[in-house]
Formats: structure tokens, sequence, C-alpha cells
């Protein structure tokens, strides 16, 4: 990259990040989801200031050693709502070299945290730490408005160099870094340029990545009810072997196995959880996590997560975040629809009476719909289609609440107990962005 565009891409989200109250996001449409969150949050005025100090020296893109008034050593700041590549010698547990864009997001934070710079410190919980670093939004002082309203996420944010990264206990502006980090994504700004890291590894590789996020019950008790989908769209064989799947934080990344060669329209489910690689079906994988990785989201505050694909070089390849929150279209709006929902079931055997309760999606349109990602949902019970699932043109799929062997035309939601309430419920189709194709409501809600 050169130092000069470097430089003036630093200076341009300077400049977007000065005025951290007046960074509103007009022009874009919110998502068109289900679910309805406080688009609002809080103003960053609104958030409780924990510290006010100066700048020791900056870490990464998204860290830096911050000395508070009073004090004569310095702590470390991890910033919240943004996460830029790694770089050596700095927390760095994973390589032995920077990745790409990490240099650059560095020096972008650096050239406006430069030593000695006043920024003050703020955060819900004065608790909020991870790996020894507090947790903060953090904004520098402005000599032009004497307040403390450059936006140092923001400036990270717009830059292109950075992926979302949220906490639940942490979220109040995570709305605004989210939409942000998106604008830069539609535009292919820094890292979602397929270019910005040099010459492409395999530059016909066409890729997919989609998560099923939500695991069925409590997802740390069904870690592996958590996967990503990895599928070639291209024309070609693809060789993963080696390439890194990551989440948004960096406590845990999954590098693909040798021999991962995907033959067009071929595809690898890597669950979170423990397991032995090709069981119980030839294409699954296993990450090999103890924990659930992937945020659900929440009515109250807007979480959510991300899962990238890196080659070996560590460019980004393909990307997946959700919830959306702009370009929030589908293609499968208007074509599947939820056609019936029975939710009378009557045998006596509690067996029997789940698997008479069902939901039938039938495809409208002109071609098959793969549902990789795609999911029922009903209240906080989700039911994720199986892996490479797909209906034909004019064709249904019906899934019955109980438990039975799958069919082409028949999934089966698993449970020991009904679902779906007779006197008045709703079932919803979301895409793998969260997305509502299709609902069905009955009686009273």
């Amino acid at each position: 990259m050169n130092s000069e565009n470097i430089w003036i891409r630093s200076m341009t989200g300077v400049a977007a990040g000065i005025a951290a109250g007046a960074l509103l996001l007009a022009g874009f449409p919110v998502s068109a989801t289900a679910d309805t969150w406080d688009l609002s949050q809080y103003s960053y005025l609104d958030i409780p200031i924990q510290e006010t100090g100066i700048v020791d020296v900056v870490s990464d893109g998204d860290t830096f050693r911050f000395i508070e008034e009073g004090a004569t050593d310095y702590v470390t700041v991890r910033l919240l709502g943004v996460n830029t590549p790694e770089i050596r010698g700095f927390n760095n547990i994973h390589r032995d070299k920077d990745m790409c864009g990490g240099a650059e997001a560095t020096e972008v934070l650096a050239s406006v945290l430069r030593p000695g710079t006043k920024v003050q410190l703020r955060s819900l919980d004065k608790a909020s730490e991870n790996r020894g670093r507090i947790q903060r939004y953090a904004f520098a002082w402005n000599s032009q408005t004497n307040q403390y309203d450059i936006d140092l996420q923001a400036v990270v944010a717009q830059s292109g160099l950075a992926m979302w990264f949220t906490l639940q206990k942490e979220a109040a502006q995570s709305y605004k870094y989210r939409v942000m980090i998106a604008q830069t994504q539609l535009k292919k700004i820094g890292l979602w340029d397929p270019n910005y890291c040099g010459p492409l590894e395999q530059p016909e590789a066409k890729l997919s990545v989609i998560v099923n996020w939500d695991a069925e019950g409590n997802d740390n008790n069904n870690v592996n009810g958590e996967y990503a989908i990895i599928r070639n769209l291209g024309e070609s064989d693809v060789d993963l072997t080696g390439w890194l799947l990551r989440d948004s934080g960096v406590s845990e990344w999954f590098h693909l196995p040798s021999g991962s060669i995907l033959a067009p329209n071929d595809f690898r489910v890597v669950h979170m959880g423990v397991g032995t690689n090709g069981t119980p079906e030839p294409r699954d994988l296993y990450w090999g996590s103890d924990e659930a990785l992937f945020r659900n989201t929440d009515i109250s505050s807007f979480l959510g997560d991300g899962a990238y694909l890196l080659d070996r070089n560590t460019a980004v390849r393909s990307y997946y975040e959700y919830p959306c929150v702009l370009d929030c279209s589908d293609p499968m709006q208007g074509v599947l629809r939820i056609t019936k929902v029975n939710a009378v079931s009557t045998a006596k055997k509690m067996s029997q009476r789940t698997n008479q309760e069902y939901i039938r999606i039938k495809n409208t349109g002109k071609s098959s719909a793969l549902l990789d990602g795609y999911h029922l949902r009903r209240d906080v019970s989700t039911y994720p289609f199986l892996p490479n699932t797909s209906i034909r043109p004019g064709e249904s799929l019906t899934v019955r609440i109980g438990k039975g062997q799958p069919t082409r035309s028949t999934q089966y939601w698993g449970r020991d107990s009904t679902l779906l309430r007779d006197r008045g419920d709703r079932v919803a189709l979301m895409s793998n962005r969260n997305v509502t194709i299709s609902a069905k409501a009955w009686g009273k809600q």
C-alpha cells in the first residue's frame, strides 16, 4: 500500500470523525428485519466517562496505551465497536507476521493519536476488560471545539480497515459503527477491496460463507449447532488448505485442513464445537471450541457477529455479517412463501402430537432455492434448514415439529414437545442475514 494513500485515507477518516455528535447515518435504509431495535441508541455523551488522560503509544489499529490523569503507569485500551487486523508484537496470539491491513490500520489510528494526545474514555461498565485490556469508547480532544469529540472508533471504521466488534454489555454505539463499516464494504474500501492485499491467491475463486449462529436451545450446550457453510460458487476447483475462518473476535480461529478442495458448488460445514472431521457427514469439519462463538441477536440491543474467510495471505475472500443494516433485500422475498401452518395436534402420544404440528414452505419461483443459512423462527426457538437444502420450482418443503428421518420434502425440527400455540402464534422464515422472507400469524398474538 502506497504510504501517501494510507495518509490520505487516514485523514479522510479523521475529517469524518471530528464531530462525533454529528455522525448521523442519513441516506441509508434500515434493515427490513422482523426484529426491531432502538436504533437511536445512546448519544456518546450519555455513556459515562470512566477515565481522562493522554496517549502513551498506539499498539495497533484498535489498541493503545493510555496514562490516566494523576497516574504514572499506563493501561492498555481496546476500542469498542471495531476490530482491525492483527500485527506482530502486541497481543498477537495467532501470527508471526502482520496480517493484511494491520500495519495500515495502526498508521490510521496513530495519525490521530500521537503520544501525549488528550483522550477521554467512556463505557457503560467500568469493569469491561479482556485479556488485561480495558474496553472503552475513546474520544480525542478537539482543539477547534474544545471538546473530546473526535470519535476514534469512527475514524477506524470509516478507513475500511476494520471489522465490526460488539459486546452485549457495551452495545451503546454498536449500530452506528456497524453501518459505517457496511458503507465501506459496499464501496469496497480497504479490506473489502479484492485487490487491496496484492495479487490474489487463486484469483478465480468465488466463495460464500454463511453462518447458522443460533443453535437450538442454549447455544453453549449445543456448540455444534452453530456452524458455518463455506461453498464454492465458481466454475473451477478451489483449494482451501490453510485458509483461515475467523469470527469478529481474536480468541478463536480455524485453519482449514489439508485436502480441503472444493469442486464447483461443493461445500464444507464447519461446526463450532468438538468432533472428528468427516463424521457423521463427509463434509463436516470441527472448529474445536468448547463454547458458542457467534452472538445471537437481541431485541433489547443491537448485537450480532461476523464470519470471515481469509486466504493464506490473510486477504478477505468472503465474509458474512448479521444482522443486515444496508442493502437488505433478499432474492427469496416473494419467492419462498409459508403457505400452511398446522398448530393443532390431537394425538395421545406426544411423539405423534409434535409431528402433527408442521410448517410448509413453497418455492413459487422459476429456479431452485438454496436454503443455506435460512431458518424458521417461532419466538426464541429457531430451526435452521439442513445444509444444502434446496426446494425445486413449484415444490414445497414441510418442517414437522417433532423427530424423524428427513427426506427431500420433509424435515424435522427435532423437538420432544409441541411448539405452536393453537389459539394464536406467529412463525417466520428468515434469511441468512436475519431478514424476514415470509411470515404467517394466526389467532390472538
